[in-house]
């Protein structure tokens, strides 16, 4: 698999990372480790996880495959949102949640929203907390993901959805690059999914060293002449994109045939606009690596035979193409929110 370097941070690993947020779609801990397995043995060295991912059980869950290969592995974790103990209880009885989930489908969807965090409805504020973002909660949040890591530092160590009411910015920030000049963590940055980069957020945005940010074909190329200014992970490349053009090619299926013509990909197989999108994720983030999740093999080992691929010319050819894609479908969605 291709290589990318964190622009400014020493950092290199591949240039697809996989995202633990989902896999605990899996009620069986078995399943979830062959999972993770499989993305290793496909050439994926970088995992995201965070404290609040399986309910307190993402950062353990990953600790085998650390222990086994911590110089060729690169772990991003977060800080600022918890579990609550009535998640983390929730997370050790994965099997008869799941199973009364599969009963109750509106149950589903809340638990579906509330993994945002403690913002996200009755079901968020049940399961998750946030301690706030300052050196304090930081240092407690390191040390505790130290350990369920079984590592002595992480590579990337992230403000988890930061408030604009923020206060302390400058400690924060101060505390950070002490833990970085420690060896504790290597570099730090901000994530976040529809934050408010204002106030004390902003503070910590403007001076961290990487952003992990949501990105699609709908969203501005942060790098539009294909220049790395600043270390960034990219997330998200599929999930809102997909229904959207979905949707509108069932809306106008003469376009769907038109597209296939214009993109020369057979838009009636149902793995091409995925695979579009995540070849023009790749392309767009030389700076860092893009996110993926699956639960299934067969997806995460395409998605990596994906990542191997040159993109240099072909994907480049069709980057202005696909911005006219996203605008036609963009404009028949009036209620679309970017």
């Amino acid at each position: 698999m291709r290589t990318v370097e964190l622009t400014g941070t020493g950092v290199v690993t591949s240039a697809l990372g996989f995202g633990c947020a989902g896999l605990f779609g899996l009620p069986r801990k078995a399943d979830r480790r062959a999972v993770l397995e499989t993305a290793f043995d496909a050439g994926i060295r970088h995992f995201d996880v965070a404290p609040m991912y399986g309910l307190g059980l993402a950062e353990a869950e990953l600790a085998p495959i650390l222990k086994r290969h911590r110089e060729e592995t690169t772990v991003t974790t977060k800080f600022g949102i918890d579990p609550t103990f009535l998640g983390r209880i929730a997370g050790r009885t994965q099997g008869p949640v799941r199973a009364m989930l599969g009963k109750y489908p509106g149950l589903r969807r809340e638990l579906k929203v509330a993994g945002r965090g403690p913002e996200s409805g009755w079901v968020g504020r049940v399961l998750y907390s946030s301690g706030g973002f300052d050196s304090r909660v930081a240092e407690r949040s390191l040390q505790q993901s130290l350990r369920a890591l079984g590592t002595d530092y992480v590579d990337i160590f992230v403000l988890h959805d930061p408030t604009a009411d923020l206060i302390g910015a400058p400690e924060l920030i101060e505390y950070l690059n002490e833990q970085c000049s420690l060896g504790r963590i290597r570099c730090w940055g901000v994530t976040g999914d529809g934050v408010d980069f204002s106030g004390g957020a902003e503070v910590m945005a403007e001076s961290a060293p990487l952003m992990q940010t949501r990105q699609d074909i709908f969203d501005a190329d942060p790098n539009p002449a294909g220049e790395s200014t600043r270390a960034r992970i990219i997330f998200g490349v599929i999930e809102r994109a997909l229904p959207i053009l979905q949707r509108y090619f069932d809306q106008f299926p003469d376009q769907r045939v038109r597209w296939s013509e214009r993109l020369g990909l057979d838009l009636q197989d149902e793995s091409s606009l995925p695979t579009l999108l995540l070849r023009e994720a790749l392309r767009r983030n030389p700076c860092g690596p893009v996110l993926f999740g699956s639960t299934r093999a067969d997806r995460i080992l395409a998605a990596a035979d994906l990542a191997s691929e040159d993109l240099a010319m072909p994907a480049q050819g069709n980057t202005a193409m696909l911005g006219e894609l996203a605008a036609a479908a963009r404009h028949t969605h009036p209620g679309f929110d970017s």
